[in-house]
Formats: structure tokens, C-alpha cells, sequence
């Protein structure tokens, strides 16, 4: 499993939690089970809140390189230049539009190299505000499906997965879980593009 997605410098971008086509990607090159075990570190990075996750057409290094278009263009070119500005109005980030209307906000990454720090914006266009716990799941048992453990998602299958990979309580129902049948038809229909 790929640690995180290839994106140029100077940007930070955590694509397990908010980039869509890239989990997707990764969803599909699981071939074993040993595979979800190395998944759970991987997982870990999405955290424990919500966000919000990139459904949109552009990949990880679209989404970066019109960032990077854009500072450039604003002449924000090193690290001092962009802290400067991100400290502009007392606010600690800032707000850039991508060609596709999507909504990112720009922060100061901790890595000297990977000093731009993205995510969606809340809510923003081509974007889904999800919970971390939903997110594993969604990811875990889609993965599970990939290697054919399963054919059809049912709450002992949802409930296994939730135990045994992310320590998480059961589910009543896998019917009843609206949020988590919403963010695995998201992703299966993303795995189908």
C-alpha cells in the first residue's frame, strides 16, 4: 500500500483523508488479506474527526500543482513569503479556488520541504463531510470485498472488519447506517470510474 500520494513539493497533502480517487486507487490494487493488516497503519493518518473528502476529477497532483499555480502567481515563493501571508488577517490559513470551484484551505505544513499544508474546504463543491470511523470502515470492507472475502455487505461482515482492523464498537445494522452506506456507494462508484 502506497504511504501517502505523490505530490511536488512544497506541499503536504493527506490523501488517505481527503482525496477520493486516490483511496479508490488503492481499494483497487488490495489482492490479500495480509494486505489489510498493512492497511491499518495507513488508516491511522486519517485520524479521529471529521473531514471533508475530494470527490472531484482532479488527481493529487492537479490539485497541487494549481495551488502551487496560484502562490506563484500571488509571489509567494518561499516559506517565509507564505507564512507572512497566511498570517494575514489574523487567521492562521487562507482559502484558494481550483479551476473545477473546489474550496482548499491553505495552512503552514510542519516539514521544512512540505511547507503548504491542503484540504478541502468545509463543505466545499466536489466534497463530502465524513466521520474518520465511517471512512476506515467504508475503506476496510470495500477492501475486504476486493479480495473476495465477501460478496455482499452485511453487519456481521461490517462488524468483523470493525473489531478485528479498527477496534471500533458493532453497528446495529449495516441497513440502518445511513452515513456508512452512503460513503461506500461514493467510493464503490468512484472504484468504477
Amino acid at each position: 500500500m502506497n504511504e501517502n500520494c505523490k505530490v511536488p513539493p512544497p506541499v503536504n497533502f493527506n490523501c488517505w483523508k481527503h482525496h477520493a480517487g486516490f483511496i479508490a486507487q488503492q481499494i483497487k490494487i488490495v489482492k490479500r488479506i495480509e494486505t489489510l493488516v498493512e492497511l491499518e497503519f495507513q488508516l491511522l493518518k486519517i485520524g479521529e474527526s471529521q473531514m471533508d473528502l475530494y470527490f472531484g476529477k482532479h488527481s493529487p497532483a492537479e490539485v497541487s500543482e494549481q495551488i502551487i499555480q496560484i502562490l506563484n502567481r500571488r509571489k509567494m515563493t518561499s516559506s517565509g513569503q507564505y507564512q507572512s501571508w497566511l498570517t494575514k488577517e489574523e487567521k492562521n490559513h487562507q482559502l484558494v479556488k481550483l479551476k473545477d470551484k473546489s474550496a482548499w484551505i491553505l495552512r503552514l505544513g510542519e516539514e521544512p520541504n512540505r511547507y503548504v499544508h491542503i484540504h478541502p474546504g468545509r463543505y466545499s463543491q466536489h466534497t463530502i463531510r465524513v466521520k474518520a470511523t465511517t471512512l476506515k470502515t467504508a475503506i476496510m470492507i470495500l477492501c475486504y470485498k476486493q479480495i473476495g472475502e465477501t460478496k455482499s455487505i452485511k453487519t456481521d461482515d461490517v462488524n468483523f472488519i470493525r473489531k478485528k482492523y479498527l477496534n471500533e464498537p458493532p453497528i446495529k445494522s449495516f441497513p440502518s447506517a445511513s452515513g456508512l452506506r452512503r460513503m461506500i456507494n461514493h467510493l464503490s462508484k468512484k472504484l468504477r470510474d
